[in-house]
């Protein structure tokens, strides 16, 4: 039996936080014996990994600062004993490396969840942190590229497992998209700047279909500015706020294009879901992304930020529905075939077993 701690900052509506709890969810249990530290308080996802007979361990560290934190994350790491300490996220990476350090735990590894940049200083002691760990795993091979080139990870330490989600949870048979002459447009993600939603809004003020609704589900930050944005562009009539939700397959099953607005994206779980419920996929062309859409293919894919080129995919989804469909039932046996969580979870119980017994 294989014992392994992950320790990450929180549990958030977050990627990362999604993955882990699948992992900690179908992992193997008869060889692996999985628990959570969290180091932060505002746990959202709390209760949904209680449900799911995860073992969590909550430390609530209050400030920034709080270094004593480490001292008693390696007190309880001594007294687990763990085979293997698998950091989640820049807090689980900082803060629960140098515990796992103190602790003199034998193997200390992480995910690497996201390429963009967290600050100058977050950046600079992530990557210090991360180069000290026996492996990095990359969720997309722009993420391994970005680790090596970047950060300065040795290729060897660099181990490329693909994200993936419960596609049998979202997969949708004969999906019903572009029925009505309206256009239903939506977007899954925290609102911050880095995930890209003003653009999104700036782009529908010009559709040329005027029946069109979009969806924005997630919460974050930006909330405000955005409600205000839609407002100052007298277009806060078309467009619903939904907020932080557990399940996100009720708003899906609404849309017809999904649109992925992102600045910065590793490997997006969202897409994952929304191509695997069926719908239209148009996505910023960053990071991990291509390794998913392949453009006019299976979707349309566009510069960052380019409010042009997005309206121009939009426009042409809305008026060549037949072939936008043709590719959306691309995508989504692509994603069901590559991308399902059990294949994910596979690749990482190699990894743990040769991790042990190299």
């Amino acid at each position: 039996m294989i014992k392994i701690v992950h320790i990450i900052g929180r549990l958030a509506y977050g990627g990362a936080e999604r993955l882990l709890l699948e992992i900690c969810r179908k992992i193997d249990k008869s060889r692996f014996d999985v628990s959570v530290i969290v180091l932060q308080e505002n746990n959202p996802l709390a209760n949904i990994y209680e449900e799911a007979g995860v073992e969590v361990k909550f430390f609530n560290k209050k400030t920034k600062g709080d270094f004593r934190i480490i001292k008693r994350v390696a007190d309880y790491l001594r007294e687990l004993k763990p085979d293997i300490v698998h950091t989640q996220l820049f807090a689980g990476d900082y803060w629960g490396g140098k515990a796992a350090a103190l602790a003199k735990v034998a193997h200390v590894v992480c995910t690497k969840h996201d390429i963009m940049s967290e600050g100058y200083w977050r950046d600079r002691l992530g990557i210090k942190a991360r180069r000290k760990f026996e492996k990095v795993v990359a969720i997309s091979e722009a993420t391994r590229e970005f680790l090596i080139q970047k950060e300065g990870i040795a290729p060897r330490a660099v181990v490329l497992i693909y994200n993936g989600i419960d596609t049998s949870r979202f997969f949708v048979p004969s999906p019903s998209i572009f029925k009505n002459d309206g256009l239903v447009l939506g977007s899954v993600g925290r609102l911050t700047k880095e995930k890209g939603q003003k653009h999104l809004i700036r782009a529908c003020r010009f559709l040329k279909n005027r029946d069109w609704q979009l969806i924005l589900v997630g919460n974050g930050p930006l909330r405000q500015p955005l409600e205000a944005l839609s407002d100052v562009l007298s277009l806060s009539d078309k467009i619903e706020f939904i907020g932080e939700v557990d399940d996100v397959r009720p708003f899906l099953k609404e849309m017809d294009v999904f649109v992925l607005p992102s600045v910065s994206e590793g490997l997006s779980l969202v897409i994952l879901e929304a191509a695997a419920a069926g719908k239209f996929v148009i996505a910023a062309n960053v990071g991990g992304v291509p390794e998913i859409i392949e453009h006019q293919k299976d979707g349309l894919l566009f510069k960052p930020k380019n409010i042009e080129q997005l309206l121009q995919h939009l426009n042409w989804a809305d008026e060549n529905r037949e072939q936008a469909i043709k590719m959306a039932e691309r995508l989504q046996k692509k994603v069901i075939d590559k991308f399902d969580i059990n294949k994910t979870i596979k690749q990482y119980e190699r990894f743990y077993e040769d991790i042990v017994n190299k």
